[in-house]
């Protein structure tokens, strides 16, 4: 039976980003509980602090830079300010020519905290891809290093192009078997292959930035509230609750691509839901991440960790739901141009399942019911557009072929 939960392999902790993830979001929630404490406490109670919370946690690695003690300082009076957060990991990283893993590691979290407290720019994203990228490229070349002493067998089909033993690697990569560094070097460098396309989506693609401010104006007082003195109803303006929104669309599409911050996406999609309730944007773009979850533990498995499959069920399931609400929403029956990306995707989805089956411990019946439900949303989707008659009909085989393999096992079962 597959696992209720996405459960991460121990023996490869340097890849596990859901952990990353829950550790950035606990810093958020230690950052919130920081500024509401009083000024006195703040002063006395810092050192017992989460040393992410106003940066200190880099301040060892440049002890003599001054203008690096200064941000942690005022980071210390006020950290969520994003411009503090970036001067100091770009003053860190500048500061020394080789980090150590874990301080790479740091500087990803840091760069982070910004996209997680809701102010997502495009120079704040690139400095997470940038730091990501570096944190990756420093975890490969660890393991190469340490694996060059090995000479074995083991070392077939890994790149050891670009390595060199003179340089510094004294430090402990916490994987103690060859298998489990392979798997690390292996979705380390494919990550690393996608950050320049990740770059180039965020520089042509992304343009606009979006404020926790802008969030919070429309979620917090909602759609509209009343005025204190006259008790009318007063309403956001609606070209600006539309602006916002897009720019969140956008802003997620970008998150979505980066394992380390499919959780922040996460929240942004549940915050525009909040907007208002028959928007199926958020439910889609909730779907899309969870996709790109599933990819994810699909490159995994492909790497060699056999226990991501165990994910692929739990993950899947997270993208239908988000899909089958967003469905709720609209009308198979008399469809509109807008509700092609759900009626569509979801048909996309349920492909996918029939396509990985048996990764997705289906019953017969289950993925059956499925693909049944997809050819239905496609169906609705070829009334208004047909280019997607090829999705259609992609469908109608795998029934088709559902249809025979039934059949086909009803036979042997008789005949036993």
């Amino acid at each position: 039976m597959a696992a209720k939960e996405v459960i991460e392999n121990p023996k490869t902790p340097n890849i596990n980003f859901i952990n990353f993830q829950k550790q950035i979001t606990e810093i958020i929630e230690d950052i919130r509980h920081h500024d509401k404490k009083s000024g006195v406490k703040k002063i006395f109670g810092s050192k017992h602090e989460n040393p992410h919370v106003d940066g200190r946690i880099l301040g060892n690695e440049a002890p003599n830079n001054k203008e690096v003690s200064k941000l942690i300082k005022q980071l210390d009076k006020d950290p969520t300010n994003p411009l503090d957060r970036l001067r100091l990991v770009n003053t860190v990283m500048a500061d020394r020519k080789d980090h150590h893993l874990q301080t790479h590691m740091n500087m990803m979290l840091q760069a982070s905290i910004p996209i997680y407290l809701g102010d997502i720019t495009p120079t704040f994203l690139q400095l997470v891809v940038h730091t990501y990228r570096s944190y990756l490229e420093r975890l490969a070349n660890l393991h190469k290093h340490n694996m060059m002493a090995i000479r074995s067998e083991e070392l077939k089909n890994v790149n050891m192009s670009g390595i060199d033993v003179d340089d510094d690697y004294d430090e402990d990569e916490n994987v103690h078997d060859i298998k489990s560094a392979k798997t690390e070097i292996q979705i380390a460098e494919a990550l690393i292959e996608n950050c320049e396309i990740i770059i180039q989506n965020v520089k042509t693609r992304m343009t606009s930035s979006i404020s926790h401010e802008e969030i919070e104006e429309l979620t917090i007082e909602g759609k509209a509230h009343s005025s204190f003195f006259s008790g009318e109803v007063e309403k956001v303006n609606p070209n600006k609750q539309n602006m916002i929104i897009s720019k969140a669309v956008q802003a997620i599409e970008m998150l979505r691509q980066i394992p380390l911050l499919q959780s922040a996406g996460l929240n942004l999609a549940k915050q525009l839901a909040r907007i208002d309730n028959k928007l199926t944007y958020p439910l889609v773009m909730e779907g899309r991440i969870q996709m790109q979850a599933l990819k994810y533990q699909m490159l995994r498995i492909e790497c060699g960790d056999r226990s991501a499959r165990e994910n692929m069920a739990p993950v899947f399931n997270l993208a239908v739901v988000a899909y089958r609400k967003a469905l709720k929403l609209t009308s198979k029956s008399t469809p509109k141009k807008s509700d092609l990306p759900v009626l569509t995707e979801f048909g996309n989805l349920t492909h996918y399942g029939y396509i990985h089956r048996d990764l997705m411990r289906f019953t017969e019946e289950g993925v059956k019911t499925l693909v049944k439900l997809g050819k239905d949303s496609v169906d609705a989707a070829v009334t208004v557009d047909d280019s997607f008659v090829p999705l259609q009909k992609r469908l109608e085989s795998s029934l088709t072929q559902l249809s025979k393999d039934e059949e086909e096992a009803s036979l042997k079962v008789r005949f036993r």
